[in-house]
């Protein structure tokens, strides 16, 4: 499983367990409150039907001695069924009255007793307290006139309800598991096979792009080819020049769409001799000056004829600028130093490095060291001295292959075959 699908996998896991826990303490608070109230309220029925039953009600907060011992055999016979285990009366004065608290015989109430009881009597409900085993009840009490006579402590044995809860609550948690878990797998099931498929789409909308994109540098390697065919220079002139500036791109640390940017601008870089006539492009020998002037337009006519292909933006850099001079001598807009883009300025030197290596009609080709020479004297004047310096880095032997299968039949080489072999 990849890191993506393991990331994803685990935060689901995180979050099914933590959803099982929130539903959990849920549950148990839940379940908790609900018993506490059912007990509470079967426990203040017990205690007042017992009370109702008394012929009088006196006697529970002003307790005779004869009362003292009667009452507590008789709340003993009537609550024990009940699992109370005491209880105390309280009379409005907040004195207490019947206690059944062997611990606390004829003692005043604490002040936390004698806030709950005052409480109960100001809001004339209920109060109930779950400390540790006990369930602790505050009732109030009153006449069948209507009238509050006071309250009653209870104590109730909660442990029995404790442990059902706890029973419960358990078996709910396994439930939750359960269900957590296969909610758990099912979700990572619907998660994988989704992105399978979503990869498998991607795999081939990635192999149709790539096809797209061979199929363009293709058309754009016919297409330079048919321009060396055309021209008077040697052919496979536009394949050497692209490989010498994928070369110097790489060596000068340009990578990704900048390095494709600076390989397809070297492809079309001269794609504007296509309006130049024959007659210019094809001469032999020197060009006078009026036919300077229309050799010159290439640039700015290549550019023209590819700005509205909008992938090959980026590379008109090339076709734009790569007869700049770094001193500003060049055309067609005369720039300068870095105001020439970086691409045109690699271009620049491997277009003059093939020109004088190469043989054309009006003179034979020269070798390495002396391109080399002539480059190294025009660094700083023509050319950037920064790509004249990264050049005279790339290993002589490179260059010699590239020029050795540039010779090779061009309708069957391309730049893809070309370039793995010269790395």
């Amino acid at each position: 499983m990849t890191n993506p699908y393991r990331s994803f996998t685990t935060m689901l896991a995180s979050f099914v367990v933590i959803i099982g826990v929130l539903l959990s303490a849920v549950t148990y608070w839940f379940i908790a409150h609900e018993l506490i109230r059912e007990t509470s309220v079967s426990t203040r029925n017990a205690v007042v039907n017992y009370i109702n039953g008394l012929p009088d009600m006196k006697m529970l907060f002003e307790p005779s001695d004869s009362d003292e011992a009667r009452l507590g055999a008789d709340i003993r016979t009537a609550l024990d069924s009940y699992g109370i285990r005491y209880v105390r009366f309280v009379g409005l004065d907040g004195q207490v009255g019947f206690n059944d608290i062997p611990v606390k015989a004829g003692g005043a109430l604490t002040a936390r007793e004698r806030e709950r009881f005052e409480k109960t009597m100001d809001v004339k409900e209920m109060l109930t307290d779950k400390r540790a085993g006990n369930l602790e009840l505050w009732i109030p009490i009153s006449s069948e006139e209507g009238t509050w006579k006071g309250a009653v402590e209870v104590s109730k044995d909660w442990s029995s309800q404790r442990a059902k809860i706890l029973r419960i609550s358990l078996t709910i948690v396994f439930l939750l598991t359960a269900g957590m878990a296969l909610l758990f797998f099912s979700l990572r099931h619907v998660f994988l096979r989704s992105s399978r498929v979503i990869e498998h789409q991607n795999k081939e909308l990635s192999e149709m792009l790539e096809r797209v994109h061979r199929t363009y540098d293709e058309s754009l390697q016919a297409m330079s080819s048919a321009l060396d065919s055309r021209d008077n220079e040697t052919q496979g002139h536009s394949l050497r020049v692209t490989a010498y500036s994928w070369l110097l791109g790489r060596q000068m640390g340009i990578e990704g769409e900048q390095l494709e940017m600076l390989y397809r601008g070297a492809l079309l870089h001269d794609v504007g001799k296509i309006g130049i006539p024959d007659a210019i492009l094809r001469k032999e020998g020197p060009l006078d000056e009026m036919e300077w002037a229309i050799m010159r337009t290439h640039v700015n006519m290549g550019v023209r004829m590819l700005a509205h292909i909008e992938f090959l933006g980026p590379a008109l850099d090339v076709v734009r600028y790569h007869h700049e001079r770094w001193d500003g001598l060049g055309y067609p807009d005369g720039l300068r130093g870095e105001q020439i883009p970086i691409c045109a300025r690699i271009f620049a030197v491997c277009d003059t490095y093939d020109a004088i290596t190469s043989e054309r009609p009006y003179r034979p080709s020269k070798s390495h060291e002396t391109a080399i020479e002539e480059i190294k004297k025009c660094a700083g004047t023509q050319f950037c001295p920064a790509v004249v310096e990264a050049f005279m880095q790339l290993p002589e032997e490179t260059l010699q292959r590239v020029r050795e299968l540039s010779q090779q039949d061009i309708q069957f080489l391309s730049l893809d075959e070309l370039l793995p072999k010269v790395v």
